[in-house]
């Protein structure tokens, strides 16, 4: 593939922009690899920092995911597979003898591409693990499938292990073939593999920096590059869109935007493959603007988002002419005496509220001894959360929009709740706790036919314990 070089200008960026956006980074103490900025389809900016340079290959860690998620699709288009197949039809020799637990044989392909599998982490970083893939079958679930996100890295190297399955040859290998060798991709670049000598869907692809941007200029066009349709076109459109809720799972701002099919939602309605320590491939669509970087943020809190806000605020905010932040027509006094703790972001309503409105659920045995869990609504916008324990019933007030105060069961803390429907089937409670100790708890609730999973987790120091587990329920 020929790529296109232009000065900045042509494609309307300014080069002082690019500066900025560089020596941000250097001044924020990023270790900092590479970075390419390209718009409409022209690269304007290509930098390297030594001894690194065009053909150094760099561990791309969970950007790999996206590739095997590529490869899937590919696989649905062949008629290979189908997204809601269940993943224990194609690995019987994996399960354990007595069969497969009952949440994991409900588990599709289309819920492990969305990271709403049956486990609430990890099952391969286990003491003593040697079979990666095995243990995503054998470790005992936590909840019901297509419910709750949770980034499962072992899922997605279930999916690379199904690949090769399917096509007889490595997901990289197989992508070599239908697209990435026509398109230029570097023939050094591999992928590293598992103690079973299974090539890591996870994490493993060590390439190029240019071939991180041929990977996203595939997410960017649907699978389409100069005209050519290399990926199915429903699949990418589709793994583009929001299929999961990041909000009360991860840290960083741009990490609360949501999920696809192994691919990141960002703010400005673009789109993100992302690998630990900032191997960022980002597409921004209005602008048709593209950052790909490469660094070694791992040691820095927040690093990674300190990436992301040089880009928007150096050259996107630029570009789009936007403010970076809104100024309310308000004075001084009269905004400092509107505020309030701020309420959970989200809809007021779903569709889903009259279905679930008063429904008890009772819950499978969980380390939080939470017995029954319903939820009830008022026509004012308000609601409350009721459990049971074995310490009795437990009430938790909370508003949708606005924030309600109450005393938090047990603890008698001081609390103020609000709640949001994040997506139609997925209801998140944010409880701050504003005593004596000062934190919060969110409360998940994920809703499926009959079923519902808990997520529950604290962020208060040494204090509520119990309000940290995943669990599901049945109405």
């Amino acid at each position: 593939m020929d790529f296109q070089f232009v000065k900045p200008e042509e494609v309307g960026i300014q080069e002082e922009w690019l500066i900025s956006f560089l020596n941000r980074l250097e001044m924020q103490g990023l270790p900092m690899h590479s970075a390419i900025i390209a718009r409409q389809g022209k690269i304007c900016m290509e930098a390297y920092y030594q001894p690194y340079d065009k053909d150094s290959l760099h561990r791309m860690f969970s950007v790999t995911k996206s590739m095997v998620a590529m490869a899937i699709g590919l696989l649905t288009e062949e008629g290979k597979l189908s997204l809601t197949d269940k993943i224990i039809d194609f690995f019987p020799d994996k399960l354990p003898e007595e069969g497969a637990y009952p949440y994991m044989a409900m588990l599709t392909i289309k819920d492990m591409l969305e990271m709403k599998t049956c486990h609430d982490k990890t099952t391969y970083k286990g003491s003593g693990v040697t079979d990666w893939v095995g243990s995503f079958f054998t470790t005992k679930p936590t909840h019901v499938p297509g419910t709750s996100f949770a980034y499962d890295t072992s899922s997605t190297h279930v999916l690379g292990a199904l690949v090769e399955r399917l096509s007889e040859k490595t997901f990289l290998d197989y992508l070599r073939e239908k697209c990435l060798n026509e398109l230029g991709f570097s023939k050094e670049a591999h992928v590293l593999c598992d103690p079973y000598g299974v090539p890591m869907g996870g994490s493993g692809l060590c390439a190029t920096t240019r071939d991180l941007y041929i990977l996203t200029m595939l997410m960017a066009g649907n699978g389409n590059i100069n005209g050519k349709q290399y990926l199915p076109e429903d699949f990418m459109k589709s793994a583009n869109e929001k299929h999961s809720d990041s909000y009360a799972n991860q840290g960083t701002l741009e990490e609360l935007q949501g999920y696809g099919y192994q691919i990141w939602r960002t703010r400005h309605g673009g789109n993100a493959l992302f690998g630990m320590g900032g191997q960022l491939g980002v597409y921004i669509p209005d602008q048709d603007i593209y950052m790909v970087t490469t660094s070694d943020a791992q040691g820095r809190q927040g690093g990674v988002q300190l990436i992301y806000e040089a880009f928007f605020e150096e050259i996107y905010d630029k570009l789009a002419g936007k403010p970076t932040y809104d100024t309310p027509a308000l004075s001084l006094e009269e905004y400092i005496n509107s505020r309030r703790i701020i309420a959970l972001p989200g809809d007021i309503s779903s569709p889903m509220q009259d279905k679930i409105n008063h429904t008890e659920y009772v819950c499978d045995e969980n380390s939080s001894g939470i017995k029954t869990i319903k939820v009830d609504f008022d026509e004012n916008h308000n609601g409350k959360v009721t459990y049971t324990t074995a310490a009795g019933t437990h009430t938790i007030s909370f508003g949708l929009g606005s924030t309600v105060t109450g005393e938090f069961p047990v603890y008698g803390y001081r609390y103020a709740a609000s709640g949001a429907w994040r997506m139609d089937n997925y209801l998140l409670l944010r409880i701050n706790i504003i005593d004596d100790e000062v934190g919060n708890v969110y409360m998940g609730l994920n809703y499926k036919d009959d079923y519902i999973t808990v997520v529950l987790k604290k962020v208060v120091e040494n204090k509520l314990d119990e309000y940290q587990s995943v669990f599901s329920g049945k109405c």
